[in-house]
């Protein structure tokens, strides 16, 4: 099973990563109606929770009920894009009909899944630590 990670303090860009690794396609998220950058936080984007969740993915669904499904859960839109960032036009497709593709870059799948371990290990380490004492 597939499991997407989602952190209020998490990037578009990470997010980007796991979307990449998953469900091999690219994605676009909005931000007030607007694209969010890279750097933006799903926080910023209107992500509810405080802390990091672990939503299992229903490969079962279409492309358009996934969509809706996370924005009504957690608070921001987001669009599923094929590997040009342009937006599938096709949103009856089913997930594991996206899903299908991932063998083609095991290789390349293993060095995302190692660098977005890390990079949300970080951010949680980050998140926990208490406020820094400054000695004066």
């Amino acid at each position: 099973m597939k499991v997407l990670k989602l952190h209020p303090l998490m990037t578009v860009s990470l997010l980007q990563m796991q979307f990449q690794r998953l469900l091999s396609c690219n994605i676009a998220v909005y931000l007030r109606n607007s694209p969010a950058n890279a750097f933006d936080t799903l926080g910023e984007a209107g992500f509810p929770e405080e802390m990091l969740i672990e939503f299992p993915i229903d490969e079962t669904l279409s492309l358009r009920e996934f969509e809706e499904e996370l924005e009504d859960k957690f608070n921001f839109t987001l669009e599923l894009c094929n590997k040009d960032n342009k937006p599938f036009t096709n949103k009856s497709m089913h997930l594991f009909q996206l899903i299908a593709s991932l063998s083609d870059g095991k290789k390349h799948n293993n060095e995302y899944n190692a660098q977005l371990d890390i990079t949300l290990e970080r951010l949680l380490n980050n998140n926990h630590q208490g406020p820094q004492q400054i000695a004066c």
